[in-house]
């Protein structure tokens, strides 16, 4: 069952309720030509007694009548939160805040780094849904059943994979890096790619030779400390990192790393660069 939002002054209303609650699980569908251009089509709330589909394409302009979104005291949980940071941010012109992610607190937990929310709703409630209406189109209307009931479903388990997730994440004391990934991820939501550094005065097999006893660094670390290796530090930005250390120096390169992780690597990084 679910309650569908078509009107600014319905979603005054439940957005009044919504800023009364602790958490609340969301989602998104929308319609993305090119990197520039997103158009949010639907959002899907779930408030752990009911589930709401806000029609975002006949509500063209929420105004303030969302901002349980942007509440400090509301949690938003999302599963790979990326796309919809920047879908919603295509609706609302703002940056959605207080977020947690389940796919990041299973990497976070020594789980799949890239688990799908049907392949983790799966694996840790024994449920399958049915992905079918993914690719759909969301702009146009009327919605058909299929899609109404895919889009609840969305939904309809991430309030119960969030206490779950978080408790365990308290209990490891990954709580604080989980919350410094998300709000990394929202400060450079918009972001160009870093350039990667080219004036390194070091061989090629020099450099393969730092970056295979880097990755070793970063496989017993993950080991360690039990979380996912390409969450911890993916091949592609170890390059990167590593490119810019020896091109600027480590403690520059260790300043573009959230906290939690340069932590970690601050001294393992002084002795693997001292060497060259």
């Amino acid at each position: 069952m679910f309650t569908y939002i078509n009107s600014l002054e319905d979603l005054a209303f439940l957005n009044d309720e919504l800023l009364k609650k602790p958490f609340v699980g969301v989602d998104t569908e929308f319609r993305r030509t090119n990197k520039d251009n997103m158009r949010l089509a639907l959002l899907q709330v779930n408030d752990g007694e009911e589930i709401y589909l806000i029609d975002t394409v006949l509500i063209n302009d929420p105004g303030d009548a969302c901002n349980f979104l942007f509440s400090e005291s509301v949690v938003k949980i999302f599963h790979s939160c990326k796309e919809d940071i920047e879908a919603i941010y295509s609706w609302t012109g703002q940056l959605i805040n207080n977020l947690f992610d389940t796919q990041l607190a299973e990497a976070f937990l020594n789980g799949e780094y890239s688990i799908g929310y049907q392949g983790l709703v799966e694996k840790k409630l024994s449920v399958t849904i049915d992905k079918r209406e993914t690719r759909s189109n969301w702009i146009r209307r009327p919605l058909t059943d299929s899609q109404l009931k895919y889009a609840v479903s969305d939904v309809e388990f991430l309030i119960l994979l969030f206490e779950d997730q978080y408790q365990a994440l308290l209990e490891c004391k990954k709580l604080q890096w989980h919350k410094e990934e998300v709000e990394f991820l929202i400060a450079n939501a918009f972001s160009s790619p870093v350039k990667e550094q080219t004036n390194i005065e070091i061989t090629k097999k020099e450099e393969n030779n730092l970056l295979n006893k880097f990755n070793e660094i970063v496989t017993d670390i993950a080991e360690t400390e039990k979380v996912n290796p390409t969450l911890l530090f993916s091949k592609k930005n170890q390059k990167e990192f590593i490119r810019l250390a020896l091109s600027r120096g480590p403690e520059e390169a260790l300043n573009n790393l959230t906290s939690w992780r340069r932590e970690l690597f601050r001294d393992p990084l002084d002795k693997v660069i001292l060497n060259y």
